[in-house]
């Protein structure tokens, strides 16, 4: 972790809170697009300005926060406002992650039945945000695949989920087929890196002599008469 990051840790558990309500704040105030649009920008911040969270850590807390419900962007919160500040941190991380869209829908909402549902200006602003959030999405995915699919086996696993979410099978029922899919796969990586230790355990072992050497003609005795 670098100098940064232990800075950071250094502060005060109020200074920290308050890190994690505003960084929060700004992410959500200016990412639209949900909890993967949000990832790119949590990465910048979390990663590589405050150094707070590993790349690993950042990649395991996309798949837990995809996979327990609730929405993404409050999941991440908790789970890094967790790790930096305990549970005040978490509670920060989670109302300044709420705050902003909480804010805007409560505007729009007052607002939205004086607009122009066919507004072309309107339309047009939707539609490029809509490509903005795709391009952000795709970034992301491009990232987790290089970071985490590193076998044949991973390829494959990536290519038949998303085979099966073309054909639109239930969301919850891959996330679940995947967990005994992971367990199995981890267990068979373990037998096999312990077979190969063993192998080298047993190549390094000096060979044992299979023949004692044979005794000489007059061993334990006298000339031979």
């Amino acid at each position: 972790m670098g100098d940064r990051g232990m800075e950071i840790r250094t502060l005060s558990r109020t200074r920290r809170i308050l890190l994690l309500y505003c960084s929060f704040f700004r992410i959500t105030a200016l990412v639209v697009g949900g909890g993967l649009a949000m990832l790119p920008v949590i990465e910048e911040i979390f990663v590589v300005k405050y150094k707070l969270l590993t790349r690993e850590e950042l990649l395991d807390m996309t798949a837990l926060t995809q996979t327990v419900p609730g929405i993404i962007a409050i999941n991440s919160a908790v789970y890094i406002g967790m790790k930096v500040g305990g549970v005040p941190g978490a509670l920060a991380a989670a109302a300044g992650a709420v705050t902003p869209p909480f804010t805007v829908i409560l505007i729009i909402a007052s607002l939205f039945p004086r607009l122009d549902p066919k507004n072309r200006y309107l339309l047009g602003v939707f539609a490029g945000i809509r490509a903005a959030v795709t391009g952000m999405i795709l970034v992301t995915g491009c990232r987790m695949f290089r970071r985490t699919v590193k076998s044949p086996l991973e390829i494959a696993v990536v290519l038949i989920f998303f085979v099966l979410a073309i054909m639109k099978v239930s969301p919850a029922l891959l996330i679940l087929a995947a967990v005994p899919f992971g367990w199995c796969y981890v267990w068979w990586q373990t037998r096999r890196l312990a077979r190969a230790e063993q192998q080298a355990a047993d190549g390094a072992k000096p060979a044992e002599k299979a023949v004692e050497p044979a005794a000489g003609p007059h061993e334990n005795g006298g000339d031979a008469k």
